[in-house]
């Protein structure tokens, strides 16, 4: 009778990581549809030129490293970051999230980004990370790193 025993609580433990394993999938895939909804929001907020819609799509406490520049804290600064890519030329934006894992209330976001001008010359594309955070009942951007993939050009 033990072995039977044994070979039970194996396959309920077995069942459990399943679950447990179906379970994280289940949630990757909806924070992935939360995340690449507020991708689409930042997209038309840009599109719009509104940079202070896009600051608020990231945390109270949020983080960007723009390249080859200082850390932006805080909504408001990040704002102002924004509204300069858009005063610079920038016509349309392409977000492409490959991956979004996510533990509780943060996730990781990885992607692609394209950036075009006029006549939609592309301007810069490059991979991106986004750490996004349940605020408020809401997924936004908490750090937010990106850098071209671009070659530079030599001078």
């Amino acid at each position: 009778m033990r072995p039977v025993v044994r070979t039970s609580a194996a396959m309920i433990a077995a069942a459990f990581v399943l679950v447990g394993a179906a379970g994280s999938r289940a949630q990757d895939a909806d924070v992935r549809g939360a995340v690449e909804a507020a991708n689409r929001a930042w997209i038309a907020a840009f599109l719009r030129g509104d940079s202070q819609g896009i600051g608020n799509l990231y945390t109270a406490g949020a983080q960007a490293f723009p390249p080859q520049g200082d850390i932006v804290r805080g909504r408001e600064a990040i704002a102002r970051m924004w509204q300069a890519v858009i005063d610079s030329g920038v016509k349309g934006v392409t977000l492409t999230t490959l991956e979004v894992e996510a533990a509780g209330d943060i996730a990781c976001e990885v992607g692609t980004y394209r950036l075009t001008g006029d006549g939609g010359t592309v301007l810069d594309a490059g991979k991106y990370v986004v750490v996004w955070k349940k605020e408020d009942g809401a997924w936004k951007l908490h750090r937010d790193i990106w850098n071209s993939s671009v070659p530079s050009a030599k001078g």
